[in-house]
């Protein structure tokens, strides 16, 4: 069989969603491999029509991560030891509860931390004081958890409902 290399070649990307309707999460043992870093980015698209609920969370006590629908627009609080910082981030019109899928990326080096929704609304801001260290050796939640209202940090206590994809953590 000979190809004409010439001729247009299709490449079909296999997409995956996961779907979670309140009580479903995953959930990534850290005791084996902890976090230890001092730059982080975290990537991934949802929708849903909810306007609250938890899409991914890390750490205990004041060395955490947590990425939320609050009021229908994004939750970024991030502690490294010393105080939290939290970012929220709101669409002009209307609220990112609207069933369309919007990306959202998390990225930090040492203090700085930036968070965008759809490329477009950032929000940049430094944790507080000298430390620079996300440490995990818990787990890392994605989509909820068995208790978000005990989390640290957590601004919302339910579960995410809607789909999450292309979810990326370079912790």
């Amino acid at each position: 069989i000979t190809r004409d290399s010439s001729a247009p070649t299709t490449v079909e990307m296999e997409e995956y969603v996961a779907t979670f309707k309140g009580s479903e999460y995953f959930c990534y043992d850290l005791s084996l491999n902890p976090i230890q870093s001092s730059s982080d980015e975290i990537t991934l698209s949802f929708k849903t029509l909810q306007r609250n609920g938890l899409m991914l969370h890390t750490g205990k006590s004041d060395d955490y991560v947590n990425l939320a629908l609050k009021n229908g627009a994004v939750s970024l609080v991030i502690n490294l030891g010393s105080g939290a910082f939290e970012a929220l981030v709101e669409p002009v019109n209307g609220k990112f509860n609207d069933n369309e899928w919007h990306d959202v990326k998390v990225t930090r080096n040492l203090r700085q931390v930036t968070i965008s929704v759809d490329g477009i609304l950032t929000t940049t801001g430094y944790t507080q004081e000298d430390y620079t260290m996300l440490g995990s050796d818990d787990f890392f939640y994605v989509g909820g958890s068995p208790s978000t209202a005990d989390l640290p940090g957590s601004p919302v206590s339910n579960n995410f409902m809607g789909c999450l994809r292309e979810v990326k953590n370079l912790l």
